[in-house]
């Protein structure tokens, strides 16, 4: 994935991410996830951070303008997205382990996991889709818990 930089509408500079697009003394950090953007800062020269707002037309501008719009349901929104995928780590990290751990590679070298969690496929599949879409919702508001987002964690900066 790629970051451009356009200055006064034309293409100044373009390169894969993370990346960092120097301005003089102040820089502007880019960095992405799986999901969409992680971060866009300003950096001044005296080290003081300021997130850039999203360009209009991209689903990051949508994302804000419904939460100036409607601040409760975006409030509503990203706290759903944190429950799902505080749910999804809980229920499918142990099914994970226990299947890692009787690999044949693993098996050998230590006990294996008894999950106290056996869905079945159909549950794993909800929780699948729902953790993607929780993804999206975080990375359209640039939100991001390295533990909480681990699966949606792309490029790192």
């Amino acid at each position: 994935m790629g970051a451009s930089l356009y200055r006064d509408d034309r293409h100044v500079q373009g390169s894969d991410m993370p990346v960092r697009f120097p301005l003089g003394a102040d820089s502007i950090e880019v960095a992405a996830s799986r999901y969409g953007m992680r971060r866009i800062h300003l950096i001044s020269a005296d080290g003081s951070q300021r997130r850039l707002d999203p360009t209009s037309g991209t689903p990051e501008h949508w994302r804000a303008q419904f939460s100036r719009r409607h601040p409760r349901g975006g409030r509503a929104l990203a706290a759903c997205a944190v429950i799902v995928l505080m749910t999804n780590l809980i229920l499918f990290a142990p099914q994970l382990l226990d299947l890692v751990t009787h690999l044949p590679l693993w098996a050998d070298r230590c006990t294996p996991f008894a999950s106290p969690v056996d869905l079945p496929a159909w549950a794993n599949t909800v929780l699948t889709v729902t953790a993607g879409l929780a993804g999206i919702e975080r990375a359209l508001t640039f939100r991001h818990h390295r533990l909480l987002d681990a699966e949606t964690d792309g490029n790192e900066s």
